[in-house]
């Protein structure tokens, strides 16, 4: 007779949970907080985003960050980016306040460089000309409206600190186009992508850039690919309510774009992938001298994926790897060729369970962002130059900082980019000895 019995829970426990549900109901409208319809309606179906086991598997014991990292310059600003010239004894590092601060690698004291005419973001140096930066300047929180500059991609002459614009217009794109069967996403290889003169972009042809993240170079300094996360109007740089609501929601809003600098054009390389940022240009033995291939995280679905433009793949996408245990931002190679990836967030169970019944997401986009679970934790993976197989893998409980957005890996030891507000420093670790 036992097995019949139903425990129903106590009346105190109804009553408290129904306190609790009140309570909740009572913040998000006293919040009146109204989310963009955009946010709502790209809202779809279940999505059940793995957890790759591999990489629990190698996590390191303890907190090795904390136990390893070096924090010095305690008037540099949180970071965007660190772009390095080891061989000159410096870095230049993209901060959140807005300018680009000049790091001695020597004794690690920072000084401001340049102000930017906006957020400062992803950076590279001209293959050919070290005295050229390639950047992405986008919105900050201070830029949310009433700015002379577009973000896009700009240049600055270091011996000179002159500052140029490249590009902050981009083709228009239909919209309603969807991915092939197969696909992950849209993409052109090369030569298949449609060339506009930057010139020639206009109101009728084209848009201003929304948001432009991170950015890669091609060997020959001829051409620039950059990210655009998404395009809803104003997107600000950085962690912010826009981008917890992007990557809650999944919208497919992510772009890849390339500007020519040889031909002065511009042209869409890649749409429909979700919240596109860190990216890696590939070369193969047969075509050296041009990209062959593209590697881009996909924040939102926290994974890495390849576009191939040219061999036998030419025009197909495909999965590296997924199941991050968190949203992967910058990366980059060391001199072994393995791949060193930013993980600011991790990915709580939560939003997780949220993507498998999103009926509840609409709810949680009222949710005040003072109020909403973000863990501190955040961490740093490496994988094998091919980018499947995990051989890293370390977690920071967030004591000393939160939101690690890049690991910029250098001859002897690694530079972290941090992108917490309020923090200042300048933060190295050595290499691992287990790898």
């Amino acid at each position: 007779m036992n097995k019949f019995i139903i425990n129903f829970p106590s009346f105190q426990n109804v009553r408290n949970s129904i306190s609790v549900f009140i309570l909740f109901v009572f913040l998000i409208l006293f919040s009146c907080r109204t989310p963009e319809e955009y946010f709502k309606n790209q809202i779809k179906g279940p999505v059940d985003l793995p957890y790759n086991t591999s990489i629990e598997s190698i996590k390191s014991e303890g907190d090795p960050i904390k136990q390893n990292v070096t924090i010095d310059g305690s008037n540099l600003p949180a970071q965007d980016e660190i772009l390095l010239q080891e061989n000159l004894g410096r870095a230049f590092v993209a901060s959140i306040d807005g300018w680009i601060w000049k790091v001695d690698l020597t004794t690690n004291l920072a000084e401001p460089f340049v102000k930017t005419p906006l957020l400062p973001g992803g950076m590279v140096f001209h293959p050919k000309n070290q005295d050229i930066i390639y950047m992405c300047l986008s919105r900050g929180k201070q830029h949310e409206s009433n700015i002379n500059e577009s973000p896009g991609i700009y240049e600055l002459t270091i011996s000179t600190k002159q500052i140029r614009k490249i590009g902050t217009r981009v083709p228009l794109v239909d919209k309603t186009k969807e991915p092939s069967n197969g696909q992950i996403g849209i993409f052109y290889s090369k030569g298949k992508e449609t060339k506009i003169p930057i010139s020639e972009l206009n109101s009728t042809n084209s848009r201003n850039v929304e948001k432009a993240d991170d950015l890669a170079i091609s060997k020959d300094g001829e051409r620039i690919y950059f990210t655009e996360p998404y395009d809803h109007p104003n997107s600000i740089l950085g962690v912010s309510i826009q981008s917890k609501q992007e990557v809650l929601t999944l919208g497919r809003n992510g772009h890849l774009w390339k500007y020519d600098l040889k031909d002065n054009t511009a042209s869409l390389i890649a749409h429909q992938y979700t919240y596109l940022d860190g990216i890696l240009l590939e070369y193969s033995e047969k075509e050296n001298e041009f990209e062959s291939s593209i590697l881009l995280n996909e924040l939102s679905k926290s994974r890495l994926i390849r576009l191939h433009l040219s061999g036998d793949k030419s025009g197909k996408d495909e999965l590296v790897i997924d199941g991050l245990p968190g949203f992967p931002d910058g990366m980059d190679r060391d001199p072994n060729g393995r791949i060193w990836i930013a993980i600011p967030v991790e990915r709580s169970k939560l939003i997780t369970w949220l993507h498998k019944h999103p009926f509840w997401k609409r709810l949680v986009l009222y949710i005040p962002e003072k109020l909403q679970p973000v863990s501190k934790k955040t961490s740093i993976i490496a994988l094998s130059p091919n980018g499947k197989n995990p051989i890293y893998y370390a977690v920071h409980d967030g004591s000393l900082f939160s939101y690690i957005i890049v690991v910029v890996p250098g001859k002897e030891k690694l530079y972290l980019a941090v992108y917490q507000d309020g923090f200042k420093g300048f933060v190295t670790m050595p290499y691992p000895n287990n790898l």
